[in-house]
């Protein structure tokens, strides 16, 4: 089993802190970052001190995703520490080039129905953290299926999409430990965020289908204990699957019933049904949420969808339709 100290670090977002796992074998080896505030590099570094350790022992930190709370250090300890930093390539991409990031977000607001006083709300927004700074020399990529080597064992490097599309887990196979950034949390169900095709520039990645595909995949998975990026550590992970797919099941039967009784809607007239108080950029993760669901009920032909003015209409099947698919 490798080693490991579990840091905890704050930032200023809604969901609290996050988590950082330090693997205490070598090379000693970072599991997420933190963000780019003050506070946490002071937290992390008074961490460090209580174990005897500095910023330079850290040899390498291994990304789970370019979310800034989980990658916003990363830059910062690549200029102290020149370590390696390794992240699978679509969210190197991001990391690198975040402008991208905004521009396919904007067509996305507008193809989702959204009206321009909504729209102006949202795109005026911006994080609260500065972008992640990558030295892209010191940066790797890690795509899944790799095994990370330690001098007390080894992790296997998982590509589990659906929260971000290039979302990686890490999985100590000796002692059944599971780094599960925000794939797997506690108490709550991970956002599956709108992202679009990094091979098909303007098409959506049916990011909720992945993340249930992975679902399936880590149910078989021998795990002792998950360590989630946000949350306590939790032992039945075949538990918290199947309530994460009863959940979307639930909601989607519940969008499918708003369809049945409204006839055709949009995205953005769906999420103010579901989530009538959403402000700011709550409602772009209101609308990824809505999304998400509607592409699994479009893939499952209990939905269409049709373009009106480059905005996306959704409608039910109708009954003679549902009962051919039956048959």
């Amino acid at each position: 089993m490798l080693p490991l100290q579990h840091i905890l670090l704050p930032t200023p977002y809604p969901v609290g802190p996050v988590n950082a796992y330090l693997i205490l074998s070598d090379p000693y080896t970072l599991i997420d970052a933190g963000p780019d505030t003050e506070e946490a590099r002071d937290v992390l570094q008074k961490t460090l001190a209580g174990l005897g350790l500095g910023i330079s022992d850290i040899k390498r930190v291994v990304i789970t995703h370019a979310h800034h709370d989980h990658s916003g250090l990363a830059g910062w300890l690549q200029k102290v520490a020149g370590l390696k930093v390794f992240v699978h390539p679509v969210e190197m991409e991001r990391m690198l080039d975040p402008g991208n990031f905004l521009k396919e977000r904007i067509y996305f607001l507008k193809e989702a129905g959204m009206p321009q006083d909504d729209f102006k709300q949202v795109i005026t927004l911006r994080d609260k953290m500065p972008e992640t700074s990558l030295e892209k020399t010191l940066t790797e990529e890690l795509k899944g299926g790799e095994e990370i080597a330690f001098a007390d064992g080894t992790l296997q490097v998982c590509h589990f999409p659906g929260h971000a599309p290039g979302h990686l887990c890490f999985y100590d196979p000796r002692g059944g430990n599971f780094f599960s950034g925000d794939f797997l949390l506690p108490d709550i169900t991970p956002n599956p965020m709108v992202e679009f095709d990094p091979e098909r520039p303007g098409k959506r990645l049916h990011t909720l289908q992945l993340y249930l595909d992975g679902l399936k995949k880590v149910k078989d998975m021998k795990i002792t204990k998950v360590w989630p990026g946000h949350g306590e550590a939790f032992s039945d992970h075949r538990k918290l699957v199947e309530n994460c797919r009863e959940h979307h099941e639930s909601r989607m039967t519940h969008i499918l019933n708003l369809l049945q009784e409204n006839g055709e809607m949009t995205t953005y007239q769906l999420t103010r049904l579901v989530y009538p108080e959403l402000e700011g950029f709550d409602i772009f993760l209101g609308l990824s949420e809505i999304q998400a669901h509607l592409d699994v009920l479009c893939n499952r032909n209990l939905v269409s969808e049709t373009t009106k003015n480059g905005v996306y209409h959704y409608r039910p099947l109708d009954t003679f339709q549902k009962s051919r698919l039956k048959n």
